[in-house]
């Protein structure tokens, strides 16, 4: 029973495991693309950017076309994924001058080393979010950005997927200590209400 709870466990680095290797099999490769595009003028100022939870590589792939000079960190637990980004996907540096470095460990990461950290769409499957959020907010600089996106429904959120149920006020509440300027964006309405059904909230360190 232990077992099964494990590999259906959102939190457990096996769920993943097995998540990305199909996704691999079907080159499955998502990215926020245009959602990214608003917040283009952060990117371009950020000399680094680090993606928490980075997966299957889309995001930064596609922020890679438009950035040049830029150094990537991608972070995620699951090898399986990491391997296939760095040796099939991405590489460790491309033709505009970007470069990528892959790690397994958050602890890997100096404190105050990082311009823009990023997580989208990640918190939401972790149960210790606000130690992990802590832990983000170490690595960017002064100066620098935090971006989170996640799901916003609440209890209408039915994902079982999802271990945290947010709000937009709830993560606002939750970013305010990070930072007395909260920036909120809407990502994705729900197709069949029209109420907001994902949210970026972004806040600068000072």
């Amino acid at each position: 029973m232990k077992k099964i709870k494990e590999i259906f466990n959102p939190n457990t680095k096996n769920y993943w495991d097995k998540s990305y290797s199909k996704k691999i099999e079907t080159r499955e490769i998502r990215s926020d693309g245009d959602h990214l595009q608003k917040f283009m003028p952060l990117f371009k100022k950020a000399g680094s950017i680090m993606d928490f939870g980075s997966g299957m590589g889309g995001n930064i792939q596609y922020l890679s076309t438009k950035l040049e000079i830029t150094h990537f960190i991608l972070l995620d637990h699951s090898e399986i994924s990491q391997n296939f980004v760095r040796d099939e996907l991405l590489g460790t540096k491309d033709d505009r001058g970007n470069t990528f470095e892959y790690t397994l460990d958050l602890q890997d990461i100096p404190n105050e080393s990082v311009d823009l950290v990023m997580s989208i769409e990640v918190l939401e499957h972790i149960t210790e979010y606000q130690e992990i959020m802590d832990r983000l907010w170490n690595k960017v600089k002064p100066g620098g950005i935090m971006l989170i996106s996640v799901p916003v429904k609440g209890i209408r959120d039915r994902n079982r997927e999802h271990v945290n149920k947010f709000t937009v006020s709830s993560m606002f509440r939750i970013m305010s200590g990070f930072g007395e300027t909260v920036h909120i964006s809407p990502r994705t309405y729900s197709k069949r209400s029209g109420r907001l059904s994902t949210a970026y909230f972004y806040v600068e360190k000072a």
